[in-house]
C-alpha cells in the first residue's frame, strides 16, 4: 500500500504542472482573442454552468482505498489504509500501522463480518478443563458398598479428577440452541480409605491388597485414563449483549487408554511402589453427563451406565464425577 501512494504522488507531481501550464497557455490565448474583439478579459478562473456546479458541490469525496480478500466462507482479509483485519468466522486481529510502531488488536468483529449468518452465531460451551470429586455408585443412586467388597471404599475428600477437553464442534438449529461434541482425556484418582489396595489373581479377578503386619499403607491408589467424547444438546439463554446462560445435557462415551495403581508407606523410610496392570477394567464406558453455567464457567455431573470392571471380574461399581468446568472456546 505504501509503494501504491508512493507512486500515485510521483505521478501527480509530473501530471499536475502539464496540465497547470496548459491552462495559463489556454487564458492567455483566451485573453488575446478578446482584446483584439474589444471584449473584457475573462477573469483567470474556470466558471462552470451551474447545473454542472452543483453536481461538483454534491459530489462526494472517494473514501480511501479498501482491498478484500476472502477465503472461503469465514475467512476474510480486509486492508484499508493504514489497518489490515484478518477474520476467522466472527474473531479476528486488526494490525495498525502508525510510523515506526505496530499495534495488534485481537477482538470480536462478528458484526462487521460480511458472512455472518444467524446460525454461526451459536457457539457451543464444551472445550476446556474440568475438576472434579469421583466416586462410584453400587446401585443406582448409592454408593454403599456390601461388606465384602469394603476394600473398595474411597476417600472422597482425595478421589478427585482431571479432563481436558479440546476444542469443540458446535452445529446450531437456532442462534441459542445446538449440538456440540468434542473429545478430551480423563484422568481419575482413586484414593482408598482404608489399608489396601487393590490387585488382580491369575483369573484376573479383582482382589484386595493388604500391607505386611506392623505397616499401615500411607496412601494407596488407583489411577485411570481414559479418552472421553461427550456429545450434548445445548441451549443458550442470553442475559446481556452476547452473554448467555447455558445449559446442556446428552452422551459420553470413554475407552480406556491406560490403568495403574501406586502406594506409599514407611518401612525405616518412604517408600513407594507402582503397579502398571489392566485391573480388570471395562475397555469402554458410556453414559450421560450434563452442565450448567454463565459464560465460561459451568457445574457439570457424569454418571456411567457401564460397570467400572469387567463383569464377573470385580464388584459391580458404576463411576461418577461431579465438578466445575471452564470453557476456553466463547
Amino acid at each position: 500500500m505504501k509503494r501504491i501512494i508512493l507512486t500515485l504522488i510521483l505521478a501527480l507531481s509530473l501530471i499536475l504542472p502539464s496540465q497547470a501550464q496548459e491552462k495559463e497557455q489556454k487564458v492567455k490565448t483566451l485573453e488575446e482573442l478578446e482584446q483584439k474583439a474589444g471584449e473584457p478579459a475573462v477573469p483567470d478562473t474556470l466558471q462552470l454552468p451551474e447545473e454542472e456546479a452543483a453536481i461538483v458541490e454534491d459530489a462526494e469525496v472517494p473514501s480511501e482505498e479498501t482491498s478484500t480478500v476472502s477465503v472461503g466462507d469465514f475467512i476474510t482479509v480486509e486492508e484499508k489504509g493504514n489497518e489490515t483485519i484478518v477474520r476467522i468466522g466472527r474473531k479476528g486481529v486488526r494490525i495498525i500501522e502508525d510510523g515506526d510502531e505496530t499495534e495488534i488488536h485481537i477482538g470480536d468483529y462478528y458484526d462487521e463480518c460480511p458472512h455472518k449468518t444467524g446460525r454461526r452465531s451459536f457457539k457451543g460451551h464444551l472445550g476446556g478443563v474440568e475438576f472434579a470429586f469421583n466416586g462410584y455408585m453400587s446401585d443406582y443412586w448409592t454408593t454403599s458398598l456390601d461388606p465384602s467388597e469394603s476394600y473398595m471404599n474411597l476417600n472422597t475428600g482425595k478421589s478427585t479428577t482431571f479432563n481436558i477437553i479440546f476444542p469443540n464442534v458446535s452445529l446450531a438449529f437456532t442462534p441459542h440452541f445446538g449440538l456440540v461434541a468434542a473429545i478430551g482425556i480423563n484422568w481419575s484418582d482413586y484414593h482408598f480409605d482404608n489399608n489396601n489396595n487393590i490387585d488382580t489373581d491369575d483369573n484376573g479377578y479383582v482382589i484386595p491388597v493388604y500391607p505386611p503386619d506392623g505397616i499401615r499403607f500411607e496412601k494407596t491408589k488407583l489411577n485411570t485414563t481414559y479418552a472421553v467424547l461427550p456429545i450434548i444438546l445445548e441451549g443458550q439463554i442470553p442475559v446481556s449483549g452476547r452473554r448467555t446462560i447455558n445449559i446442556g445435557a446428552g452422551f459420553i462415551g470413554a475407552i480406556k487408554l491406560g490403568s495403574n495403581t501406586k502406594m506409599v508407606y514407611y518401612e525405616n523410610d518412604k517408600k513407594k511402589f507402582k503397579n502398571k496392570d489392566d485391573f480388570s477394567l471395562n475397555l469402554l464406558r458410556y453414559g450421560v453427563t450434563a452442565r450448567a453455567g454463565y459464560e465460561m464457567v459451568h457445574v457439570y455431573g457424569t454418571t456411567y451406565f457401564s460397570p467400572m470392571f469387567e463383569k464377573g471380574l470385580g464388584p459391580e461399581l458404576y463411576p461418577f464425577e461431579v465438578g466445575i468446568a471452564l470453557t476456553f472456546n466463547n
